[in-house]
């Protein structure tokens, strides 16, 4: 039976940030800001997290009667009512907390109405999803509205997102219970033998989603010498697991928008010495860095908490030096985890710990901790056994 459901963000959390990031943005010095945001599963961030929408549709091609599918824009001015546009799929009007709620079929013509509409043509406008803006949007803004000083905005959103509320870990809580889910029927099945990648794959992500997901972007199974590789693609092939293989799993989708990324490494049967020696340094290299985990650390401090493990190792020269990433509305947040970081760690940050080992044409190991930093330590939250691998 999967876990009791954990109740999405409420209305008024969501105006809540609507109302600080208004605020934020007026001691910045904007007008507005313009929220830009991307398909459910891929770069809804931002936009999620002051609307609560996540475009249901997947980023097409952009042709003359269809221009920003798959895409979405919220315009939250300092002074007065926010609006949000959407593609022509439209949005969940029980979810969306923004009362001014607009479709279109060409998102660059809807904000540039919209910016007429509410007098900001010649205003100062902070641009959140800059990276993800399409350029054929950006050139319609620049030709139609020339006096509009658009400027990219890097701190406030990604600042107001890096510390999670209660209510949002108590999600990536209940998220990891669905990576925790495909990794462990993937694990019994391997053990089990006689399985193909693609196998594993089918069954753990119908584990996922009985357990609750919303979708599971990828379920990776790579066995063998393809696991040094790192590669997402194809997520599984039509091979056997053979005896003695070292097979990398990656767990990564959503629950009521909130994600998860779990790897996990383990075996077909016995390992070889070697093998078995990759596997166990990897793991050591993880729990030195979530050992090291607390509020007020760098990051550097914990890459480096990872790094004398590996450089203590035969296989220190096969440590990338990146060890995870933030984790939220989205997979992949700030801060990036790796040597030379020097962001501040602070509580309420959500951490995917991920340092691996890859030896190319031998075999790679990833073993993977979300965490939620706290003043003293760190909380972990991945129910998965670390250890998945025969030891003797």
């Amino acid at each position: 039976m999967p876990h009791p459901d954990v109740p999405p963000i409420g209305a008024e959390e969501i105006r809540d940030r609507q109302v600080r990031a208004r605020s934020l943005a007026g001691e910045a010095g904007f007008d507005a800001l313009l929220v830009v945001g991307r398909s459910f599963y891929d770069r809804p961030g931002d936009l999620a997290y002051l609307t609560n929408h996540f475009p249901p549709f997947p980023t097409t091609v952009f042709s003359e009667g269809n221009r920003g599918m798959g895409h979405a824009a919220f315009l939250l001015p300092v002074e007065g009512e926010p609006t949000l546009l959407t593609d022509a799929r439209r949005h969940r009007p029980d979810l969306v907390v923004v009362d001014d709620v607009r479709a279109t079929n060409d998102l660059g013509e809807g904000i540039i109405d919209l910016l007429r509409e509410k007098e900001l043509t010649r205003s100062r406008v902070g641009l959140a999803g800059a990276d993800i803006l399409p350029a054929v949007i950006d050139w319609q803004l620049a030709a139609a509205l020339p006096d509009l000083q658009l400027e990219e905005e890097l701190s406030i959103l990604p600042s107001m997102r890096s510390i999670k509320s209660p209510a949002e870990l108590a999600l990536m809580r209940r998220a990891a219970l669905c990576a925790d889910a495909a990794l462990t029927t993937a694990v019994a099945m391997i053990r089990a033998g006689n399985v193909t990648e693609r196998e594993v794959c089918a069954d753990a992500i119908a584990a996922a989603m009985r357990e609750g997901a919303d979708f599971v972007r990828y379920f990776r199974v790579h066995s063998g010498t393809w696991s040094a590789m790192g590669s997402r693609w194809p997520q599984a092939m039509n091979k056997a697991i053979e005896p003695g293989e070292v097979v990398a799993l990656d767990a990564i989708g959503a629950y009521q928008g909130y994600g998860f990324d779990v790897n996990r490494t383990t075996a077909g049967g016995r390992l070889d010495e070697r093998h078995l020696a990759l596997l166990e340094t990897t793991l050591a290299a993880t729990q030195a860095a979530v050992d090291a985990t607390r509020a007020g650390v760098t990051v550097d401090s914990v890459a480096q908490a990872a790094q004398r493990v590996m450089d203590d190792s035969p296989f220190g020269d096969y440590f990338r030096g990146m060890l995870g990433h933030a984790i939220g509305l989205e997979t992949v947040e700030l801060p990036y985890l790796r040597l030379g970081e020097m962001t501040e760690l602070q509580a309420g940050m959500v951490l995917c710990i991920e340092p691996g080992l890859f030896i190319p044409e031998v075999a790679g190991a990833a073993i993977e901790q979300e965490v939620i930093v706290t003043e003293t330590g760190c909380e972990v939250i991945t129910p998965t056994p670390m250890r998945l691998w025969e030891t003797a």
